[in-house]
């Protein structure tokens, strides 16, 4: 497997309250030209936003991803598990599909089917899971030599190709052998890896436009959101600041619109200009969200030991 690599760039070192402080008139502006608060949620929401809880007793639940049914997948990390919520078969229940993920964070389906995992455990690697035997197959475990320090989220685009971030949660500094924590990407026949972009302090949540000509990272504790365009294979431009914001994960719907798992117990949306258009109540903090259902307009949430959802008027991008 062979690698390419870009000098790894220091993350800027930013006085993070002094961004929220000048940014929080500014959220403010842009989520009431945009028509945020309840008008603008209405145009997406069924009903009221109050979300139902569909499972609880996890430990930690991440990494939503539904598949092509519209049942949706996702990890509790700590017990090492994936479970799944029978939402796009009919029986709506909760049950779990794999007893040992490799503490799975991150889930994504392919467009051949093949469910996509970041294992961010001892392993540290980039998985493929085959749907019907639940074989596990590593894709990417190392770049240039060294092993990655905490994969975290990734998603999938078109061609097969696998962009994840790499964090490092969990690793002392003796354990890490990577020079930074960035992002990667891994070609359709899985013979290169290569690190597509770095500068952060802590990417964390990734996901592409529906159209898949952005793509969007998070860095968590750089509380900002980024905008990358999506250049050729493995391959993206300048990124643009999108959001004065640092999150867990994302979904996106049709129009093109953000759901961020925000630090805040909220759902934060935004439009595809990066305007505020409202936020989503929840009793705690989420970890990430997707759409599922057999028309994909259930919002399922994520959010420490539970599972909610929420019924949309869009669907999923």
């Amino acid at each position: 497997m062979s690698t390419a690599v870009a000098p790894c760039a220091h993350a800027p070192r930013r006085q993070a309250w002094l961004r929220r402080l000048l940014a929080a008139p500014l959220v403010a502006l842009c989520g009431f030209v945009s028509g945020a608060g309840a008008a603008g949620l209405d145009d997406l929401i069924d009903g009221p936003p109050t979300v139902r809880e569909v499972a609880g007793g996890f430990t930690f639940t991440e990494g939503p991803a539904s598949d092509a049914r519209g049942d949706v997948f996702f990890s509790d990390i700590p017990r090492k598990k994936i479970h799944v919520w029978r939402l796009g078969t009919g029986s709506g229940g909760v049950e779990t599909w794999l007893d040992d993920s490799g503490s799975t964070n991150g889930l994504f389906f392919g467009p051949d089917g093949i469910l996509y995992a970041c294992q961010m455990g001892e392993s540290r690697r980039v998985v493929a899971i085959d749907p019907a035997s639940r074989a596990i197959r590593v894709i990417a475990e190392r770049f240039e030599g060294k092993r990655f320090n905490a994969p975290n989220d990734l998603v999938v685009d078109a061609d097969g190709g696998v962009w994840f971030t790499d964090p490092g949660y969990g690793r002392k500094p003796e354990e890490v052998e990577q020079d930074c924590e960035a992002v990667y990407w891994i070609s359709p026949d899985r013979s290169q890896v290569r690190r597509v972009a770095d500068g952060f302090r802590r990417p964390n949540g990734i996901i592409h436009s529906p159209d898949r000509a952005t793509l969007y990272i998070t860095d968590r504790d750089g509380d900002v959101t980024w905008a990358y365009p999506v250049e050729g294979p493995g391959k993206l431009g300048a990124r643009r600041r999108f959001a004065d914001v640092g999150c867990d994960g994302f979904a996106v719907d049709e129009q093109g619109n953000l759901y961020a798992t925000v630090k805040e117990p909220v759902l934060r949306v935004y439009a595809p200009d990066g305007a505020v258009i409202g936020d989503i109540p929840l009793p705690v903090p989420a970890a990430n969200a997707t759409f599922g259902g057999p028309d994909r307009r259930t919002l399922v949430i994520t959010a420490r030991d539970k599972v909610f959802s929420l019924p949309m008027k869009v669907r999923g991008g």
